[in-house]
């Protein structure tokens, strides 16, 4: 392998783990947003439920 191919190689090498840490952080933001939301919903659920009166 010529010296060359060898340092684009490495740069491939080395875009393809950036991408892939950056696709971590993105699903790892997406879960975030997503139990945000959850919680969110469920803070709602109960205070409808406690507003407008349970039996």
């Amino acid at each position: 392998m010529r010296p060359q191919e060898r340092d684009d190689f490495a740069k491939h090498r080395r875009l393809e783990a950036i991408e892939a840490e950056l696709a971590r952080y993105r699903r790892m933001g997406h879960v975030t947003l997503f139990l945000v939301a959850l919680l969110n919903a469920m803070l709602l659920a109960v205070l409808a439920w406690n507003l407008l009166g349970h039996d």
